[in-house]
């Protein structure tokens, strides 16, 4: 028969208390055919201790002492008992003692579990040093949900290839009582007239007790049929009782003290509160209890308690040590028994869907699974829901970028990384130089950062070469995953200077796990070209701007405009104008204009802002794309903006802007260079106004779709390009 893998768990203590119900209730649903359990005690066993024991975990408790002894101690039981995983519960001496003497003792996995959010103390920024160093002998912290997982990243410089979330979880159907609310009403003693209210959390001062009774004292001086529930005992029990007689509540408000019955007591209320402090809440298993009931909660917002109290659908949020927006918070919902109800089935449902504590131990088991394999357990365990993605860009994201807040929905985190402006400013006086500088030293801030990312986006072709030649010095298993974004190459260019930025490329691309080209007729051209996987590059398309697709329409009637630089054939367009008999407006920085221009070609030589451009777009019978090569990815950027504001285009075919279009439907093509074709495809636009009218409507709502699939498209190729990297 094959060994069942010792599995240990070490705690200080096992006190009653949220996260200690979390560990006897998961090694209560532990799989024994895979594990073997056992738990190690610094201290006493605790209550919680002795139940774990009455499961059959064998316990081994009064480990602590001295450091050293400690240590030494640990290292011992381990070694007898031949523990294969150890599972440190997040007290500091277990984790201080855990770590050393689990390594000393050939311990082959080793997880923390977190429960602690901004937790200070004494010496803390001394503290918090200690602990990174001790953090590294760890092989995975398991997170009580996905936003702590980015705090343990972000504010506690936890490499993210060490960070997994298993949220918290309750047993739903244990929480379902068997009583109805009148009969639960009537074991309390409580009136079937008015409303209950309840908190659920031991006495500690990070509950922040006494904020709820500041609030009941407000609810019960206009609603004076409330009833008050404080359900939980601790050290502050005196105080808060105290305090409830000061306020005149004594009649109003019952401290219960630690109950095993908590569905019954959650059956006779209409409404739970979590009135904690900032300093510690992370994800309340109390809270997780009550809206398994179907109670919706009011919450302060703390921790990563927005997770499961979704304000307006679960329950309400207010702002912590506010007892004025708490009172008002519990009285809109008391007021609305419909909203009230409707809150508990959503606030049932979420719980249900995913904070079970089944779920939570196949969480576990998976994880300890993939780390007594030698597996990365990010690779096979952490859905894309939890992966964090930083983007380099050159520019200021503004707030008009949906797909960014779509992904920051999606994600665990996605932030993007850019430099400041002064940098900017100092980088702009190298001339020449100034764009493959700016790219290098943003490389060098991403690469810096990259530590918190699973996967990192060069949003330019120059900045991901430069962030692929620093990648390469890092070790693989230390990095993120790599994608250049917007990757296109000038396919029609043999000149030396060209040869050496290929040649560049390539000795980055070791560094580079995806491309993500502009156009899908470019996908095996790269692949061949680089000798790379075909699954490595793939095709995303530009996005078209939103903020244009919400303008108004507007006739197509006017001018023919064109705009761009180097890649465009402009000369052709200015050859081309007597034959158009049309205005002809071009915008251009570095187009050599001829002199004389044509009596219809009006230039435009200075740069615009956008809401000129917008003017410029919206001014226009149809716009004209005229790249001079069709090996050339182009002007596709120019053909999104035309189409999104509903303009018929006119278009050089090139490998980039045929992805976009249909001939005859959205836009017209013509072959780079054939004057006769660019002349015939404008004039079919300006003779017919109707059709060119129903051509910017059908290219407006193409580009509404596109929009539309553009998150789902970006999340696909992220999560493959993850795949693909073994990460």
């Amino acid at each position: 028969m094959k060994k069942r893998p010792v599995l240990g768990v070490l705690v200080s203590t096992l006190a009653i208390g949220g996260a200690e119900q979390l560990l006897l209730e998961l090694l209560r649903r532990l799989d024994r055919d895979r594990f073997e359990p056992r738990l190690y005690c610094l201290g006493e066993k605790g209550p919680v201790g002795l139940e774990i024991e009455a499961l059959g975990v064998p316990v081994r408790s009064g480990l602590g002492g001295g450091p050293l002894r400690t240590i030494f101690r640990l290292h011992r039981a381990f070694r007898q008992d031949r523990l294969d995983a150890l599972l440190l519960i997040n007290h500091r001496n277990c984790l201080f003692y855990g770590v050393p003497a689990a390594r000393l003792a050939g311990v082959r996995a080793i997880v923390n579990w977190q429960n602690e959010t901004f937790k200070r103390h004494r010496h803390h920024e001394l503290y918090m040093f200690v602990r990174r160093g001790v953090v590294w002998g760890l092989d995975a912290l398991a997170a009580a949900s996905k936003g702590h997982a980015g705090y343990l990243v972000t504010v506690e410089g936890v490499p993210v290839r060490k960070v997994l979330a298993i949220p918290n979880g309750v047993d739903v159907a244990a929480f379902r009582s068997e009583l109805s609310p009148q009969e639960a009403r009537s074991r309390l003693h409580l009136s079937e007239a008015g409303k209950t209210v309840g908190i659920i959390a031991a006495l500690r001062p990070d509950k922040a007790h006494e904020v709820f009774l500041q609030a009941a004292a407000r609810v019960a001086a206009v609603a004076p049929d409330v009833r008050f529930l404080v359900v939980g005992d601790g050290p502050q029990r005196a105080f808060l009782e105290g305090e409830a007689a000061r306020l005149g509540l004594g009649g109003q408000v019952r401290f219960l003290g630690f109950r095993r019955d908590v569905p019954d007591i959650l059956a006779a209320m209409d409404l739970v509160v979590l009135s904690s402090d900032p300093r510690q809440e992370t994800l309340s298993v109390a809270a997780l209890e009550a809206l398994s009931a179907g109670v919706p909660m009011v919450a302060t917002r703390v921790g990563f308690m927005d997770e499961i109290v979704r304000d307006g659908v679960t329950g309400r949020l207010v702002p912590p040590r506010d007892p004025e927006a708490l009172a008002g918070a519990m009285l809109d919902l008391l007021g609305d028994d419909a909203a009230r109800r409707e809150m508990g089935r959503r606030a049932r449902a979420l719980v249900g869907q995913g904070h079970t504590l089944s779920g939570m131990a196949c969480g576990f088991e998976g994880l300890f699974t993939e780390l007594l394999a030698g597996r990365p357990p990010r690779r096979n365990l952490c859905p894309l829901s939890q992966r964090r993605v930083s983007l380099g860009l050159y520019w200021a994201e503004t707030g008009q970028w949906r797909l960014l807040h779509r992904l920051r929905r999606e994600l665990a985190a996605v932030e993007y990384v850019r430099l400041g402006d002064r940098a900017r400013r100092v980088l702009s006086r190298l001339g020449g130089l100034s764009g493959w500088a700016s790219a290098a030293c943003l490389a060098v801030k991403q690469v810096a950062r990259a530590w918190r990312s699973d996967a990192i986006l060069s949003w330019a072709l120059p900045l991901g070469v430069c962030t692929g030649l620093v990648l390469r010095l890092v070790p693989t298993r230390f990095r993120p995953v790599h994608i250049v974004r917007d990757f296109h190459l000038n396919l029609s260019r043999t000149d030396a200077a060209y040869r050496l930025r290929l040649a560049v490329l390539r000795l980055a691309l070791p560094g580079i796990d995806a491309l993500w080209c502009t156009s899908e007729a470019e996908r095996a051209i790269y692949a061949e070209m680089f000798g790379l996987p075909g699954a490595a590059v793939s095709f995303y398309p530009d996005e078209p701007p939103s903020q244009y697709l919400d303008l108004p329409d507007v006739p197509c009637a006017g001018y023919v405009f064109a705009y761009g630089n180097s890649d465009r054939d402009f000369e052709g367009l200015v050859a081309s104008a007597g034959a158009i008999g049309r205005e002809i407006v071009i915008l251009s920085q570095t187009f050599a204009f001829p002199e004389p221009l044509p009596p219809n070609v009006r230039a435009v030589r200075t740069r615009v802002s956008e809401a000129e451009m917008v003017g410029l777009l919206q001014a226009a019978a149809v716009v004209v794309v005229p790249t001079r090569d069709r090996r050339l990815a182009a002007g596709q950027n120019g053909f999104l903006e035309s189409m999104a504001l509903g303009r018929p285009v006119v278009a050089a075919a090139n490998v980039a802007v045929l992805e976009f279009a249909d001939h005859g439907e959205e836009a017209l093509f013509y072959e780079p260079g054939d004057r006769e074709g660019l002349v015939r495809a404008v004039r079919a636009v300006l003779d017919d106004p109707d059709e060119a009218r129903e051509m910017g409507r059908r290219g407006r709502e193409r580009r509404r779709r596109m929009l539309a699939e553009q998150p789902f498209r970006f999340l696909a190729l992220l999560s493959k390009a993850i795949r693909l990297a073994g990460k």
